[in-house]
């Protein structure tokens, strides 16, 4: 069976499991960084290391919601030597919630860098007024000289000082 089958049915029971309420996806990220790390990486992929010692390392690591699901699944995947399946079964897994329409992603644009808790309070914001949760991929732009311009599917929310100012320019010079 390919890696992605089985990524892709983990994933389906990670699905379910966030269906019924259980935050997950915060864990798994860690979970998935970890593995993607350059000096982890040989230890998960060698069998020279038992099972407890993998497991161990994300018991150290792992900090978020979640937790307690994603060790189980690490230690699954540890009994089977497919840890390094993660970050696979997390893109399956993200595949899964946008084709679900749970989430939707969007991007903001800023003058400057925006802080988590100000993100946080935007995203809360977007996803009442769209009714799904909003994941925001923030960029940053001094051009805007300040404001933010959000981008959500193909709409196009412009609050920045540079459109305004160019909406004053047309209409003085004509």
């Amino acid at each position: 069976m390919s890696t992605s089958k089985i990524s892709r049915r983990y994933a389906v029971a990670l699905f379910d499991l966030m269906q019924e309420g259980v935050m997950l996806l915060p864990a798994l990220k860690q979970a998935s960084d970890l593995t993607s790390c350059a000096e982890a990486k040989d230890v998960f992929a060698s069998s020279g290391y038992s099972e407890a010692v993998k497991c161990a390392i994300f018991d150290k690591v792992l900090s978020d919601d979640g937790r307690e699901e994603v060790m189980r699944l690490v230690a699954l995947l540890a009994s089977r030597g497919k840890i390094t399946l993660l970050p696979e079964i997390l893109g399956e897994l993200e595949l899964l919630i946008s084709q679900a329409g749970i989430s939707v992603e969007a991007e903001v644009v800023s003058a400057v860098p925006l802080d988590a808790s100000l993100l946080k309070a935007l995203s809360d914001i977007l996803g009442s007024q769209i009714g799904k949760k909003v994941s925001l991929v923030a960029h940053e732009d001094p051009s805007l000289l300040g404001g933010l311009v959000i981008r959500i599917g193909d709409r196009k929310i412009d609050c920045s000082v540079k459109s305004k100012l160019d909406g004053m320019k047309r209409a003085i010079v004509g």
